[in-house]
């Protein structure tokens, strides 16, 4: 048997730092943590060669007394803690006693402070460890640390450091998460010395000043208390969507982490409201009570336990999907004064005591409360009215004519039922008559012609098209369309530009989809069943989310041993390949809590809509496109099943600014 070796403290020291000191950006997060615990209310962080030579911070905390700082640099000693038992009630974001003696272990340390009590300040300079030097220095009342040389005596730690500039940026995004994680503490970042943000308090502040005006400009706030949880903080639109996930930030009580169960929430809220491989800028910001959450569960706290991940998940998502809903509401074009508005998914929201609070101080407070008055009227509308795809003020409308109008567009609508198709599409550009898509061929108007606009008298009409016509005549105009694939609506001064397949397709979609979260889907039984192999982890999803595949059409049964046997596949699907769908499914694994049946054949609802719907490239007549627009009695869709937006909207004055009209 080999011999057993006591690890000399220089040894054991040097194996800690690596579990909390990965690299300079740990170090800044050790440290600004520990400012905050001190009751540090501004706070200042300095770094040089991306934190490799220098990195210095000074708070205005309570300070460290002489006698306590030696035994401030020791293995697991803390303040925070006295016994056992205080970890069952964490409320301090530095607590195990390891920061300083780790970094001080792998770098050359000083720290200089001072509290009320002291006449003068203290200092003490520690390298690899090993107290070098220590005494009296004047400060005010304050904390600094230095740390220099980061790794000077571990070089093969050294050589696996990133250059400056990413070493700076790993840096600067802990920072930021830092600044949005403690709103109510100052700020002041600064790299090689140019300053790089200053906070001033608040959360609306520290956003706008982290991030540039384009994303917070497109963050939209939200305030959900639910139950003796809050949920507060700000969601990005689709507009600001990220290819990685750098600009999420997920706080419990205070302390930044990354945590699998609220992540799987945020992305489930958003659904298909984001392109593929697009992530949604956050911050989330969650307190909940001490007990229900168990921090001490990773070695540099970056993870956290919850008491009741279902009770978290669900407060999470629907405070997201709510907060969603209501920018949907608000974006639906022509449609400002309905009482009726398109909600993606948001009827399968229920309110369950979720309570609404606005910061009665915040510049957001109107916004905000105006989000969540019309989420909330989303989702706890179950009557399913009917809209103009453009209203005007209804209160402009003498009372009998507007009823008189709501009627006829009633019998409309029962016309135009999506599951029926819209006219032949034409390819060529004028008909056997001469009339072009937009009015008549060679017409020097054609380019600008009205919907409503009086066609020869060799075109006949149905008595369908002319209810539309008149109907629409002072609701849009039509303008055109261009390059086959995008049409030209204007309305209420606005010009909207029309993917006519991504809208298309998002209706067709929507149909798909509102039949699946029905149950009325009808199956297709094979001929021949389907034998699907899994492993282990695999056999054990499928056994879990088994009633949610039989719900969708899927007759899926055990077959013995680690193997399922699929005898039928839902109508919707009937030429699915099985053997990629599971292959997609079991790659994604979807979480079990708050899943809809509709999340697991969701891409190939899109796949079909997408096959289904009118193709870019297209051309369109004026019946066709009027069909189309009509077939939207709930607006028209922001954007496709696939997150491309489907719409783009402009004022005049966008269009001064192109001519240089307006400087």
């Amino acid at each position: 048997m080999a011999k057993i070796n006591v690890l000399d403290s220089s040894v054991f020291n040097l194996i800690s730092a690596g579990e909390v000191v990965e690299r300079p950006s740990s170090v800044v997060k050790e440290l600004v943590e520990n400012s905050i615990d001190a009751g540090a209310t501004s706070i200042s962080v300095d770094i040089k060669d991306g934190g490799i030579s220098s990195i210095v911070i000074v708070d205005n905390g309570c300070g460290i007394d002489k006698d306590n700082m030696r035994l401030a640099f020791l293995p697991h000693a803390t303040s925070k803690l006295a016994k056992a038992e205080d970890l069952d009630n964490i409320a301090t974001l530095g607590f195990r006693g390891e920061a300083l003696a780790s970094i001080s272990a792998v770098a050359q340390v000083t720290m200089t402070s001072k509290t009320q009590d002291d006449e003068i300040g203290n200092f003490i300079t520690l390298s690899a460890g090993k107290v070098v030097e220590e005494g009296k220095r004047a400060i005010a009342q304050s904390t600094s640390i230095a740390v220099e040389n980061l790794f000077f005596n571990t070089p093969v730690r050294k050589k696996f450091l990133k250059k400056p500039k990413q070493e700076e940026s790993n840096v600067t995004a802990t920072m930021i998460q830092l600044a949005l994680a403690n709103p109510d503490t100052k700020f002041k970042y600064t790299v090689d010395n140019k300053i790089v943000f200053q906070t001033n308090g608040g959360l609306e502040e520290a956003v706008f000043a982290v991030y540039d005006n384009e994303i917070a400009n497109g963050l939209l706030p939200f305030d959900v208390t639910y139950d003796n949880y809050r949920i507060y903080g700000y969601t990005g639109n689709a507009s600001i969507a990220k290819h990685n996930r750098n600009f999420q930030t997920i706080i419990i009580n205070g302390r930044v982490i990354s945590n699998q169960t609220i992540s799987t929430a945020v992305s489930q809220a958003y659904g298909n409201r984001l392109m593929t491989r697009t992530f949604p800028v956050f911050v989330i910001n969650i307190v909940m009570p001490f007990d229900d959450v168990d921090v001490n569960v990773h070695p540099t706290k970056t993870d956290v336990r919850f008491a009741d991940s279902h009770k978290v998940f669900s407060c999470v998502y629907k405070a997201i999907l709510a907060t969603l809903a209501a920018q949907e509401q608000n974006l639906i074009l022509g449609n400002l004064n309905a009482t009726e508005k398109r909600q993606p998914e948001a009827d399968q929201i229920k309110e369950e005591n979720i309570d609404i609070k606005v910061d009665a101080n915040s510049k957001n407070s109107k916004k905000s409360q105006d989000i969540y008055n019309e989420a909330s009227a989303v989702i706890n509308n179950n009557d399913k009215g009917f809209n103009l795809l453009f209203n005007n003020d209804k209160d402009n409308i003498e009372s009998d004519k507007y009823q008189d109008l709501i009627e006829k567009q009633k019998k409309v609508v029962e016309e135009l039922k999506y599951k029926k198709e819209l006219p032949k599409i034409q390819t060529n550009v004028s008909d056997s008559n001469g009339i072009s898509p937009f009015g008549i061929a060679g017409s020097k108007s054609t380019a600008t012609t009205k919907m409503t606009d009086k066609k020869p008298d060799i075109e006949t009409k149905s008595s369908l098209l002319e209810m539309v016509e008149e109907q629409l005549e002072s609701e849009f105009k039509v303008v055109g369309q261009i390059f086959n694939t995008y049409l030209i609506v204007e309305s209420q001064g606005l010009v909207h530009f029309i993917d006519q397949h991504a809208c298309h397709e998002r209706l067709i979609y929507d149909r798909l989809l509102e039949e699946v979260n029905a149950n009325s889907v009808g199956v297709q039984y094979m001929l021949v069943p389907y034998i699907l192999d899994c492993n282990n982890n695999q056999y054990e999803y499928i056994s879990a989310i088994q009633d949610n595949l039989r719900d969708l059409g899927f007759d899926i049964q055990e077959f013995g041993g680690l193997s399922f046997k699929v005898n039928s596949v839902p109508h919707l699907l009937n030429d699915i390949n099985l053997a990629v769908y599971f292959d997609e499914l079991f790659a994604e694994r979807q979480s079990g809590i708050g899943l809809k049946n509709s999340d697991l054949i969701r891409d190939k609802l899109a796949q079909k809509a997408c096959k289904s719907a009118i193709k870019a490239g297209a051309q369109l007549n004026n019946d066709q496109i009027k069909t189309l627009l009509e077939s939207m009695k709930n607006g028209v869709p922001l954007q496709c099943p696939h997150g491309r937006p489907a719409v783009l909207s402009y004022t005049r004055r966008d269009f001064d600014k192109l001519f240089k009209r307006i400087i």
